[in-house]
């Protein structure tokens, strides 16, 4: 029977489409195994993994010929239309690359070189602006690459740095800066912070609606007959601290640098510690909540919360060695502190 209807359809075909024939036979046999081949992705749940290459001749014969599309089987023809049109916008797009920073010459790079050597205290700022007199154009990040790369092969030693500096004055060191804090009803308060840098120890907070120079002024007098001992208080230079002489009361002030956040990090740290840690926490309403929740949680960070920056829990002397293990509610549950009691 089925040599029959072989023999039939090539004499049809022979009669009809003598020269097309191989070209039908084709065609059918690819429809055919098209059809397989779909089967056989649906059965065992495969998606067909098509080439840029087969999108592009498939769009291009879908382009030629309209009523091909109908006997597309492996996508859907809005597919393929999703196609022409995303090669068409590629064709016709040009991307607007921002050109390159241009390359800087040897004798440049030695000369940054040499205003750093020759001048210590410079940051990169002050060297582009330099360099700008000269009307060589260098940008201050680029200049801190190249700096950056000379320290690396040692021809640009370090010298004395803010750490040297924090660290040689470890013991009379302080740090002050506000920060603000809204109610529920939109009202804003504004909290002084002293911290104390070697044992990280918050030594003194109050809180205001007024910020006024004369509200840091008493506090600052508080301060140093608290720690009458000669120190030094970082601060940032709003004018709140930048017009107090705060020698007259045996303090040295000094001045955080523009661009230089790290001067005051330690207590721009503590500040996001009472946030995270207490006020975020709460609902807040009034002056007298707000003052409550950080007195609390003042106390509770100098004397039983360990610090990562000096390894250490602040009191050395804060439990016994033996017993068993009890905990003590912070801030209504916010935070625990656990100990060991005999009792």
């Amino acid at each position: 029977m089925f040599k029959f209807v072989v023999y039939l359809l090539q004499t049809i075909f022979s009669l009809l489409f003598k020269k097309e024939k191989d070209i039908i036979f084709t065609i059918l046999l690819l429809k055919k195994e098209n059809e397989i081949l779909k089967r056989h992705s649906i059965v065992n749940n495969q998606k067909l993994n098509l080439k840029m290459k087969d999108r592009f001749i498939l769009s291009i014969i879908g382009q030629l010929s309209r009523r091909a599309l109908l006997h597309l089987s492996i996508v859907r023809p809005e597919t393929l239309l999703k196609w022409q049109r995303q090669f068409i916008r590629k064709r016709w797009t040009f991307y607007n690359r921002k050109k390159g920073r241009p390359y800087i010459k040897k004798d440049i790079k030695n000369l940054i070189l040499e205003m750093k050597q020759d001048n210590r205290f410079w940051g990169c700022r002050k060297i582009s602006d330099e360099l700008n007199k000269v009307d060589i154009d260098v940008h201050f990040t680029t200049v801190n690459k190249i700096l950056q790369t000379f320290r690396k092969n040692g021809q640009l030693k370090p010298v004395g740095c803010w750490k040297k500096f924090l660290k040689a004055h470890w013991n009379s060191l302080y740090s002050m800066d506000f920060f603000t804090i809204d109610t529920l009803f939109g009202k804003r308060f504004y909290i002084l912070v002293i911290l104390e840098l070697k044992s990280r120890r918050i030594v003194k907070f109050d809180l205001t609606e007024y910020p006024t120079r004369e509200f840091v002024r008493q506090r600052i007098i508080d301060f140093s007959y608290d720690y009458p001992d000669k120190k030094y208080l970082i601060h940032d230079n709003a004018a709140q601290f930048t017009t107090i002489d705060f020698s007259q009361y045996g303090i040295t002030g000094i001045n955080t640098s523009p661009y230089a956040p790290n001067m005051n990090a330690h207590v721009e740290r503590v500040i996001g510690t009472i946030r995270r840690e207490a006020l975020d926490h709460f609902l807040l309403f009034t002056e007298k909540q707000v003052q409550k929740i950080v007195k609390e949680f003042v106390h509770y960070y100098n004397n039983f919360r360990p610090h990562q920056g000096i390894n250490r829990i602040p009191n050395e002397n804060i439990s016994e060695r033996s017993g068993s293990i009890r905990k003590k509610s912070i801030l209504s549950g916010t935070h625990h502190h656990y100990f060991r009691s005999s009792a």
